[in-house]
């Protein structure tokens, strides 16, 4: 498997990898940091051009990971190892719970230990659903999303693509959530979010308009 990113996510990541495979040899790629040690965590082989990691996806390996949080960056790499010939793969913590019905998870998933997955949810491609996330029953999380540590999403909550959920923030039953919205650590969205928005607070309240995707 190849991991894009060498920074601090992925080194979450790779204890989940691990979780699922013991013996798991991946490869790291980054080819936009300047300073990177030889190996990653002393450890693990860094490509630093896409030649290295399209010539991997052809003769060792087609799956990748996305060892990036943020969502712009975790579909950036998406579409240019597509474009390399990798094939999405989830990375999900066997100290995950998921329910047994109805749960639809996207290709690139990445599911980190102790979040809950309770029944009748859709996941979209390349979401990130961080430690002790809890996503209750009808959630429809759209792509590229960053569900951060202890998040809360209660029942029929729509999440749009490309938001950014901060650690512990709660949404309440039947909120939809637009694209691109960033959500403050803590905050607790009581009401609809239209697109591009930062919302902060409890309750949640708009505090500034982001540029558009």
């Amino acid at each position: 498997m190849l991991i894009a990113g060498a920074g601090g996510f992925a080194k979450e990541l790779i204890e989940t990898v691990l979780q699922c495979d013991p013996d798991a040899q991946p490869v790291f790629f980054d080819d936009q940091t300047s300073e990177l040690p030889e190996l990653f965590l002393d450890r693990f082989e860094i490509f630093r051009n896409r030649e290295k990691a399209k010539e991997y996806f052809a003769s060792a390996d087609s799956a990748f990971a996305l060892g990036i949080g943020d969502p712009k960056g975790r579909k950036k790499m998406f579409d240019i190892f597509l474009k390399l010939g990798g094939k999405p793969t989830a990375v999900i913590s066997p100290g995950a719970s998921i329910g047994a019905i109805n749960n639809s998870m996207g290709e690139g998933l990445t599911m980190l230990s102790n979040a809950v997955i309770e029944t009748n949810n859709t996941i979209g491609k390349g979401v990130l659903v961080h430690v002790g996330a809890l996503i209750s029953h009808d959630v429809t999380i759209g792509d590229f999303c960053e569900i951060s540590p202890h998040v809360s999403l209660l029942g029929n909550v729509r999440v749009g693509n490309m938001c950014r959920l901060g650690a512990a923030c709660t949404v309440l039953p039947g909120v939809k959530i637009g694209n691109n919205i960033i959500i403050g650590a803590g905050s607790v969205v009581t009401r609809d979010v239209a697109d591009n928005t930062l919302v902060v607070g409890v309750p949640g309240r708009i505090v500034r308009h982001l540029e558009g995707l």
